[in-house]
């Protein structure tokens, strides 16, 4: 909360002593404090990235969109940031900045192929919510005649966990982190 509600600080020092007074503003601070959070709360929930529960439940309501119960309010920000920022038809340097701002710089490889109509993207996402509204957002806005290929830019923990320790010697740290595996 960034307002504290004094209300004995706002009467003549002489009734700072009354306990009835006191007892008053007592009664009387909780009720402000409330509308204070109510009123901080409202503005928070006019933008995306300072959104609460309630802010983004609005959006999600407004953009018509599904979120599974187990995300956290980063992944709702960041799946309803996904849908504002969409923009079809795209040019390459539009998708290149619409990532960026999304993901990052740099943390994502684009590769494009016109001859081929072809579009893979390779991003660096630890939070699967976060991945599928990428790719949901990149089907929307890619061309219906290219075809598009999302992945992860590095193996995680899932696609290792099948393999033992002594299979997992055979191969560098490197190739662990950015090779498919067999």
């Amino acid at each position: 909360m960034v307002r504290e509600v004094d209300i004995i600080s706002y009467l003549p020092p002489i009734l700072h002593e009354i306990k009835e007074i006191i007892a008053i503003a007592n009664v009387e601070k909780p009720v402000l404090d409330g509308l204070w959070q109510q009123i901080e709360d409202t503005l928070n929930n006019q933008f995306v990235i300072t959104t609460n529960e309630t802010g983004a439940n609005r959006y999600e309501k407004m953009l018509k969109l599904n979120v599974p119960e187990t995300d956290t309010i980063e992944t709702r920000r960041f799946r309803i940031l996904t849908r504002y920022q969409e923009q079809a038809p795209y040019t390459n340097r539009v998708l290149k900045q619409l990532l960026d701002s999304l993901l990052g710089e740099g943390q994502y490889e684009l590769e494009r192929d016109v001859v081929a109509k072809t579009l893979s993207v390779k991003i660096e996402l630890t939070v699967k919510g976060m991945f599928d509204a990428v790719v949901l957002m990149l089907e929307r806005i890619t061309p219906q005649n290219m075809v598009l290929t999302v992945q992860l830019r590095y193996n995680q923990h899932s696609t290792l966990g099948r393999y033992t320790h002594a299979q997992l010697v055979a191969f560098t740290h490197k190739q662990l982190r950015e090779e498919v595996m067999p």
